[in-house]
């Protein structure tokens, strides 16, 4: 619009009012006006259209646009009902900014009645509606291969190599950096972290990047070798890798599984051994670690689809941009306190 303006030698309010027929302006300015916006490819955005209207009339917006809410899981309740309250907590965080911010949150499930990605793209658009917001993935799932060009797009989600769709995560890097940080100042000094196969390959090794940074950047810190398992619950490898690797501290996403497990083992937490959960589902938690805030993450995943929106920016990017939410700390109570001096 600053464009139009700049070349017909009018104001941005005069190019507005024309391009939305307003009777203050004269017919021949808005006949000029509307046909070099043509030339130039300008094409009204209507979600901004829609919202604009009702504010200049001062009324309620009760034909809000819509935003799609897009599930990515196996189940249509799989993003509801998730194991991970910090998946949990995104979908909740993305509904409640939707809303706030004057648009109509729709959800949606990828998989609904066993249609392609190539139809689920073409009901979408059948309906209008020009933001998605996508899930975290299933585990192990490829990225859907949406048909890109109809919509602005934005995954909750670490990057996804090759494809360059704009994505919103915790910064899982610096939250086991920052972990590692916290265990060193209450004298941990043998780290030993244990994460899912899936969570190695999901992150791209993220979290298992802050703690192998640790060493270098922390004085008298090492590290045990990394336990990787495929579920939490084999209390088996977890059982003979701490007799053989002896971390006197664990760094774990699975903190309250590990929590329940070495207490029905008769060890004592922080006594015995530390833990620090990179997971924490809410403030003031047992578990000490970090708290992602996966509400705050959903709802910037939001701010950040409705300003592509309004920008009028459909289609994946030439070179992917991703905004990382830091982690807060949670003292809990299952690390020793802080050494003094």
């Amino acid at each position: 619009m600053k464009v139009i303006a700049e070349q017909a030698g009018v104001t941005q309010a005069t190019v507005s009012m024309s391009l939305a027929n307003h009777p203050r302006i004269s017919a021949e300015t808005r006949k000029r006006i509307q046909a070099l916006a043509r030339k130039l490819g300008y094409q009204p955005n209507p979600y901004v259209s829609t919202l604009m209207r009702a504010r200049r009339q001062g009324r309620e917006l009760t034909d809000r646009p819509t935003l799609a809410v897009v599930g990515a899981f196996n189940t249509a309740e799989g993003w509801r009902d998730n194991p991970s309250l910090t998946i949990q907590q995104q979908r909740l965080g993305a509904l409640e900014r939707a809303t706030l911010r004057g648009y109509r949150p729709e959800e949606f499930w990828l998989h609904r009645d066993g249609m392609s990605n190539e139809r689920f793209s073409e009901m979408l658009r059948a309906r209008g509606i020009q933001g998605v917001l996508i899930s975290p993935l299933a585990d192990w799932a490829p990225p859907p291969a949406l048909h890109w060009d109809y919509f602005a797009t934005v995954s909750l989600s670490v990057p996804w190599p090759a494809l360059p769709v704009t994505t919103v995560c915790n910064d899982h890097y610096f939250s086991s950096l920052q972990t590692a940080r916290e265990c060193h100042r209450r004298g941990y000094r043998r780290l030993g972290i244990v994460l899912r196969k899936i969570n190695q390959a999901r992150l791209q090794g993220r979290w298992h990047a802050g703690t192998l940074v640790a060493p270098h950047m922390l004085p008298e810190v090492g590290l045990t070798e990394p336990l990787f398992v495929d579920d939490m619950d084999d209390e088996a490898a977890i059982m003979r890798w701490l007799k053989r690797e002896k971390p006197d501290v664990l760094i774990s996403p699975g903190g309250e599984q590990l929590l329940a497990l070495l207490k029905r083992r008769g060890w004592r937490v922080p006594e015995d051994i530390g833990l620090a959960w990179l997971a924490c589902t809410r403030p003031g938690h047992v578990c000490s670690g970090v708290y992602q805030n996966g509400e705050l993450v959903g709802a910037t995943a939001v701010d950040t689809l409705i300003s592509l929106v309004e920008r009028n920016e459909r289609g994946l990017p030439a070179q992917a941009t991703t905004l990382m939410v830091e982690g807060l700390w949670n003292e809990g109570r299952t690390l020793r306190p802080v050494v003094a001096g």
